[in-house]
């Protein structure tokens, strides 16, 4: 398991690594989102469907329910990145013509946009908050399909550690808050410690000093 980068904090080492089996955020997480899409060489959602015609039904039933419809592009050389805008314009020459085109839809339902908004019909905001979620789940789905998900360990011995971060800042933030819950712990310990001491009346030459690190 390749390391990305390493950080001494407070005394503790921490590794932050690749997560080498992430969780699908397409299909193992609740999402405010579908991706529908047609292919048959390249997983570009978690609705692929047979037939670009068997998608129009599926978009044309979502329309029905009222719920926003974006447009997905993807670009595919030697990874795969998919976007809510073309990317004509945004490649080098011929990349766009031969690499990147249209890859199906995303559909924002409306259901769980107005529940969690608490709105009961789409306003200009809730259109945009709407929008910045699509957003946020195609950035995290390009993460997941270009293998950008992390873990951290702290001090190399396994037992703190974690993944399935779709950013190496918060991995290290995660890191560091449980190297001051250790350290808080630590400190909490020796206190309990020394008072026991202190009412047992130990010499001082047999109480042990704090040691954070």
């Amino acid at each position: 398991m390749s390391t990305v980068e390493t950080e001494t904090y407070k005394g503790h080492e921490i590794e932050i690594k690749y997560d080498q089996n992430p969780e699908n955020c397409r299909t193992d997480w609740d999402n405010m989102t579908e991706i529908h899409c047609c292919s048959s060489r390249y997983y570009l959602g978690e609705h692929n469907h047979s037939s670009w015609e068997e998608c129009d039904v599926a978009i044309s039933e979502a329309r029905k329910r009222g719920d926003l419809v974006f447009k997905v592009f993807a670009y595919i050389h030697s990874g795969t990145v998919l976007s809510l805008e073309s990317f004509y314009g945004h490649l080098p020459q011929g990349h766009a013509e031969f690499d990147s085109g249209q890859s199906g839809y995303m559909v924002v339902k409306k259901k769980d946009i107005i529940e969690n908004w608490g709105k009961k019909n789409w306003t200009k905001e809730l259109r945009k908050k709407a929008y910045e979620v699509a957003l946020s789940d195609i950035k995290t789905f390009n993460s997941y399909l270009n293998g950008e998900v992390y873990g951290y360990i702290v001090d190399d011995d396994g037992e703190d550690s974690c993944y399935g971060y779709y950013d190496t800042e918060d991995a290290l933030q995660e890191a560091r808050a449980v190297i001051d819950w250790i350290i808080k712990e630590k400190i909490k310990e020796h206190c309990e410690k020394l008072k026991k001491n202190i009412k047992g009346k130990v010499p001082l030459q047999y109480r042990t000093s704090l040691e954070i690190s």
